[in-house]
Formats: C-alpha cells, structure tokens, sequence
C-alpha cells in the first residue's frame, strides 16, 4: 500500500478547485429545503483524499442527492490534519467536514468495547456509508504475526483506530459474543480500498501475506520481479529502482470475478470479465475473515482482489483503486517507466474496464441512495 501525497495532486484538479465549493453545495443539494441528507464518512481525510471524493461527485461518478461527508481521523495518528482543515476553509467547502475521535487505544483493546465504542456508534448512527482508504502496513501483532523484514510500519496508532472500528461494524472471529453495529441497519454501505480490504480482513479475524512477491512467488530481487507477468505484478517495482522520481507508483493488471460474488452475482458483470485496476501494495489477505468470500482474485487465483460480508452484503473490499480521480479523465499522463508513458484512462478503454470502474461507483450510489433512512 502506498500514501499518495502532494507529489501526485494534479494540475488539472486545481484548474477546478475554484468552482468545487459551488458545484459541491448545488449537486449536493445543500440549498435543498426538502428531503433528508445522505452523510458518507471518509476515514483518514487527507487533502488528496479530500480532493478525490470532492472531484468523483464534480464529475457525477458519485451521485448522491443531498450528500454531506464527514472525514473522520483518530487524534494520534502521525498524519497532520491540520493541512486538511485549510484546503477546506481556504476553498470554502461547506457540505465536507472533520472529525477527530480521541481516546487511548492499546493493541488489547481493538476487539472489544474500548474508549472509543461510543463514538464509533454515534459516528454509525449518523451515517449512511464508510469509506476505508489506502496506506501503509498494518502492524502484524495486530493479526498475530511476526514482523517480516519487508514490512513498514509507520502509522501503527491509525491502524489500531481503522481496525477497531471495522471491527465494531462487522464483528470478527477474535471476540464471537461482541454484536456489531451493522446487525441494527444490515443494509449500511462499506466499501473499503487497498489497506482498508485488509483492514477489513483483519478486522474480522484474518491475516495478511506481508509480501507477495517473497512470500507468494518465492522471489526475493526486484530484478526479477520485474521479469514477472505484469498479470503477476501489483506495484510498479520501476517506481523505487529508478532515480526517477516521476515513474508512477501504481500498476494495472487483470482480475478475475468470482461467479457467486458481488460483481457478477449482483452487480451484472459477466463471469468471462477480466477488468484492469490500479494497484499499488505489496502485501495481501491471508487467512480470510469470519463472514467474508472472496469475491475477486488475481489471474492466477493466488492473490484476493475482493471481499463481501456474507450477511452484511453492502460491506465491500477491493484490493484495488478505483477512487483515484484520474482513471476518469483523459488529460492526465504518467511515466510507467524511464522510457515509457502512459494514460490511465486510455488504457482503461482500451481493456474494457473503464465501464467496471464507472459502474462500481453508480451502484455505489444507488446503494447509499437507496438504503432506508434512519
């Protein structure tokens, strides 16, 4: 998993950000004087993640009327909320706001009422859906691992924080007689990217692979990860093993739909579909969680793409990232090596998978739309 920082906010958001602030209130129907507002929360709202959720609902890819979101951070984390707090008062974004939850949160307390239960509830009984995002790894002791040489952890107390509150939502193996949150509103929307699948496995009582290309493929060089099938592949090894600071960080490839999982069985994707995603982590679900099935896999079924709860069926994980606001534009190319460049959104056309992409965020919205209103 990866942080996406300044270095990857585009020009061509900018050209924009003036007219958010407007076109936020009025496709949001904050000047509405009827009807209920639907709230999303965002966990971990930094500035880039601010900015991706405020240009999927400009460009309609999220449709939600009278949607407000909430970012919510945990008080400990290493990241500085403070940036975000500015960009939303500096370009006046009324209908998106913040929320620190506080609370001393200890690797025994995540799985369980702790300090923070009561917030995690109010913070679910005001909402409609979550969104988990990417970032980096989540410490094993969490899972009851040893830490690997290859594994990063930077920002254990976030992960105690997004674990704890996966965990309150969906329940898990680790405390059987704890009843989740979802069991009061079963058709709440999740959906969670990257680190927040994971999260999401963890949460549950699974575990993580914390390197697939040491741990799945027996390989160890990034020299000869990169004589891998791209198929094989799930960051870009150039990105790191290059001076080149503007090779992208993420890497495209194919997944396999499961038949009897979400994206056939009820999104209406064809079995035979092999849609392109954007990935970019190193590490993978292990031993799946209680309630979970896989839904989506790697070409060669080694690799878990996609996770449902099996009761909460609006709970979704996808390995991928499909909230990365430049898959939907045109104008925006990257360096996938030294010598070669490339159009997400081109490539997407050309695999057929830009359609997967839209539709996941349309049945998103019908989902959050939809849902019965407290």
């Amino acid at each position: 998993m990866m942080n996406h920082s300044a270095d990857y906010r585009y020009s061509f958001r900018m050209k924009r950000i003036l007219s958010f602030a407007l076109i936020f209130l009025l496709s949001t129907g904050a000047f509405a004087t009827n009807g209920s507002k639907r709230r999303i929360i965002l966990l971990h709202p930094t500035v880039s993640n601010i900015e991706n959720a405020l240009t999927l609902v400009h460009d309609s890819l999220i449709d939600i009327p009278n949607l407000e979101m909430l970012g919510v951070y945990y008080a400990d984390e290493n990241y500085d909320y403070s940036a975000s707090e500015k960009y939303l008062a500096e370009h006046h974004i009324e209908n998106y706001h913040l929320e620190k939850v506080e609370g001393p949160l200890t690797p025994d307390d995540l799985f369980r009422k702790n300090v923070c239960t009561e917030q995690f509830h109010q913070l679910f009984k005001s909402a409609d859906a979550i969104l988990f995002f990417g970032g980096p790894d989540i410490p094993p002791s969490i899972y009851g691992a040893k830490q690997e040489l290859l594994t990063s952890v930077t920002d254990p107390m976030r992960h105690y924080f997004e674990v704890s509150f996966f965990f309150h939502l969906i329940g898990g193996s680790q405390n059987p007689d704890f009843k989740p949150f979802l069991e009061e509103r079963p058709d709440f929307v999740i959906r969670a990217f990257c680190l927040g699948m994971q999260t999401m496995n963890v949460a549950a009582g699974g575990t993580l692979i914390q390197d697939i290309p040491q741990d799945v493929y027996g390989i160890h060089d990034v020299e000869d990860v990169l004589k891998m099938s791209p198929a094989m592949m799930h960051r870009n090894y150039h990105n790191g093993f290059s001076d080149n600071r503007d090779i992208f960080y993420g890497h495209f490839h194919p997944v396999h739909l499961m038949k009897d999982g979400y994206f056939v069985a009820e999104a209406g994707f064809p079995e035979t579909a092999t849609p392109y995603v954007l990935s970019a982590h190193h590490q993978c679900a292990g031993k799946i969680g209680k309630n979970l099935q896989i839904i989506a896999t790697s070409m060669d079924g080694k690799i878990v793409e996609g996770l449902q709860h099996e009761k909460f069926r609006n709970v979704i994980g996808v390995q991928f990232h499909p909230e990365q606001d430049f898959l939907y534009h045109p104008d925006k190319e990257f360096k996938r090596t030294n010598n070669e460049s490339f159009v997400p959104n081109e490539l997407l056309k050309e695999t057929n998978s830009l359609a997967f992409h839209k539709a996941f965020w349309k049945d998103f919205s019908r989902k959050v739309t939809e849902r019965k209103m407290q």
